[in-house]
């Protein structure tokens, strides 16, 4: 089941329960295999890659992850050799029927009873749409982090003239303001990807500024934040 673009939002901030990583985020281990017509294989960076959901305990994990941790060798006895079957880490459930072999991975390994087309599909493509579109547009994450916390005193003359006129706005002077300001430390073709905005200081909602307005005054607390133009 291919993951749209615009569902890939329920998976947003979700870490695999096996490795503890975003569910978004592929790595090395998930790197395919392509057969070369020598014989040999050769690794190649995958233009998709999966997740496995429990059917019991309904824990997600990266479909690599599965194979590493969740397919367990059971011994047979002295001399014996072993067998290998597939088990939740999470929940004990046995997932696949006891086989004397384990798949390997550059031979196109599935999850035994769960081929590739039922299992959770992410395309590389979608997934890097999604985090271009969406990072900008979040509140109390990806914006917090590009505001930087700097002194009133600090600013030059435009910034200051900037504040003072966003005060006003909400009925306030430059002496209501407080003394630390916070300045969003972001490229200005990009501010118009920001969809909202909370203060730094109180977490109140902030108004949009105007597209040439600098600064915006939070009318609860009178802190100020910088914006760039």
């Amino acid at each position: 089941m291919r993951v749209s673009v615009e569902k890939m939002g329920k998976l947003d901030g979700k870490t695999c329960f096996i490795c503890g990583k975003y569910l978004l985020n592929n790595s090395t281990n998930d790197l395919a295999y392509l057969q070369l017509p020598s014989g040999s294989t050769q690794r190649a960076k995958p233009d998709k890659y999966y997740l496995f959901e429990c059917p019991n305990c309904g824990k997600v994990a990266h479909k690599r992850c599965w194979y590493d941790v969740g397919e367990q060798k059971i011994k047979k006895g002295w001399f014996r050799g072993s067998d290998w079957r597939m088990a939740c880490p999470s929940c004990g459930l046995q997932l696949s029927s006891t086989r004397s072999e384990r798949t390997d991975w550059k031979r196109g390994y599935q999850i035994p009873g769960h081929p590739d087309d039922e299992l959770i599909e992410l395309h590389v493509g979608d997934v890097l749409t999604w985090k271009a579109g969406s990072i900008f547009g979040k509140i109390g994450k990806a914006i917090d982090s590009f505001f930087k916390g700097v002194g009133l005193g600090s600013l030059s003359d435009s910034e200051t003239n900037a504040v003072a006129a966003a005060a006003g706005r909400i009925g306030k002077t430059i002496r209501d303001v407080a003394q630390q300001v916070f300045r969003l430390e972001l490229p200005p073709e990009e501010r118009a990807e920001i969809k909202q905005l909370k203060c730094q200081n109180c977490g109140a909602a902030l108004p949009m500024p105007d597209l040439f307005e600098e600064a915006v005054v939070c009318a609860h607390c009178g802190t100020a934040h910088l914006l760039p133009t």
